[in-house]
């Protein structure tokens, strides 16, 4: 009895994590199970939680390219991404300095450039282009099983290659595997 008291817990605080979760692969929505949709807000949150610079507080950064922000916001829509609207907005923290409010994310999959990325968050009506967020929360996000099947075989195999620890966690890649994440 206990232990369906705690799962029932567990399930509740997690489904609490994500108002909205879409998966777009390949030009095709994919659909998910509220469990990898939950586990994906999951790790979205996770990765989010701390980056670097921010096209909001440090503009410097991104150059000309801060400007364009909500048109890259766009195209990463349309392409291969995790969305996630959270149910309660979360402070992502930048390494250079503050703070902004999350209450909607988008991370690109499938892009040339990274293995993960690039990162965006939407607070309000104020869009922000996220670099060098949680690196391990990306490898996870993007070495789900469930995932596997409709990722490309670059995925798969860089996933396998990539060292587990006892509870089946990433942990850190040797670099010569570590691929590039935003």
């Amino acid at each position: 009895m206990r232990i369906f008291l705690l799962l029932g817990v567990v399930l509740s605080v997690e489904a609490v994590c994500a108002q909205e979760v879409s998966l777009r692969l390949g030009g095709k929505e994919v659909a998910l199970s509220a469990a990898t949709a939950q586990r994906l807000a999951a790790l979205a949150q996770e990765r989010l939680a701390r980056c670097g610079p921010n096209t909001s507080q440090h503009p410097d950064n991104f150059g000309l390219a801060a400007a364009g922000v909500e048109g890259r916001w766009k195209r990463l829509e349309a392409a291969s991404r995790l969305r996630v609207v959270f149910a309660a907005p979360f402070v992502t923290t930048s390494h250079l300095g503050g703070t902004l409010g999350v209450s909607e994310a988008i991370i690109g999959l499938e892009d040339k450039t990274y293995f993960v990325g690039p990162d965006f968050t939407r607070h309000g009506g104020a869009i922000a282009e996220h670099l060098q967020c949680e690196y391990l929360p990306a490898l996870e996000l993007a070495c789900l099983p469930e995932l596997a099947p409709h990722l490309p075989a670059r995925y798969r195999e860089t996933c396998a290659a990539l060292e587990r620890d006892a509870a089946g966690r990433i942990v850190l890649p040797p670099p010569l595997v570590a691929p590039s994440c935003s």
